[in-house]
């Protein structure tokens, strides 16, 4: 079979990604460690130096109950910057959850560095009742729907609350991790930017008018549907050759 540019293109770009997921984990690792007590779950998230650098780092602990019936989701999220001395291992932040919900929980932690790229991630499904961990593979674990919240202040908040309804209803349940961060900007102001998988899709001054908020949720919930639609059509062209 011969194969023209566009198609060694996507091919490219499929096994480019690939690579970037074999990457984490290797410079510094991310590790969630549970414990239980009756019907709660300790969770602990830990981060550990392999190497001989020093590391300035920072990190999301998110906990996301998904309702079976009605595919409902909530996020609890910490977050933190923190320092790793050569082979380092430190513990980030601990929270805990009642095991007896109905929900499907899932435990995620992501590590960046201080470029904010991801360099760690470790997530864990705790089923119903049950004393065990769901510990799979990327390729047997398909968690979707997640949109991360990094937010600082109640604008920020406020938008990921707009942008995430607008996620659910319109049922677009990505793959891929969304996350919604806040950083500080000049002056008073802060800026609000969405990736996915690490990839920048928009950014924009916060801003608390609502109407405001509510169009620039609109807007990257557009781009957010086609990045996942462009997504499924790649993943399409590959599977045909």
């Amino acid at each position: 079979m011969r194969l023209n540019r566009k198609h060694i293109l996507i091919f490219s770009l499929f096994f480019s990604t690939i690579l970037n997921a074999q990457i984490l984990n290797t410079e510094v690792k991310a590790k969630i460690e549970l414990s239980y007590f009756e019907e709660m779950v300790s969770v602990t998230g830990t981060a550990e130096n392999l190497d001989d650098g020093i590391k300035n780092l920072s990190y999301t602990l998110s906990v996301i109950k998904k309702n079976k019936k009605t595919a409902n989701t909530s996020n609890n999220s910490q977050n933190g910057e923190f320092t790793l001395n050569p082979n380092e291992k430190k513990i980030l932040s601990t929270t805990k959850i009642n095991q007896s919900t109905k929900d499907e929980i899932i435990i995620l932690l992501l590590i960046y560095d201080d470029n904010d790229v991801m360099v760690g991630k470790d997530r864990i499904i705790v089923e119903e009742k049950k004393s065990e961990v769901l510990n799979k593979n990327e390729a047997e674990l398909e968690i979707t729907g997640i949109v991360s919240d990094d937010t600082k202040t109640k604008v920020g908040k406020d938008f990921y609350d707009i942008y995430f309804s607008k996620y659910n209803s319109e049922a677009i349940k990505g793959n891929q991790i969304v996350q919604i961060e806040e950083q500080l900007n000049i002056g008073r102001t802060t800026i609000l930017k969405i990736t996915i998988d690490n990839k920048l899709i928009s950014e924009f001054i916060a801003n608390p008018n609502e109407e405001f908020l509510s169009q620039k949720a609109e807007e990257a919930i557009q781009i957010t549907k086609k990045y996942f639609k462009d997504l499924e059509k790649l993943k399409n062209r590959i599977e045909q050759y």
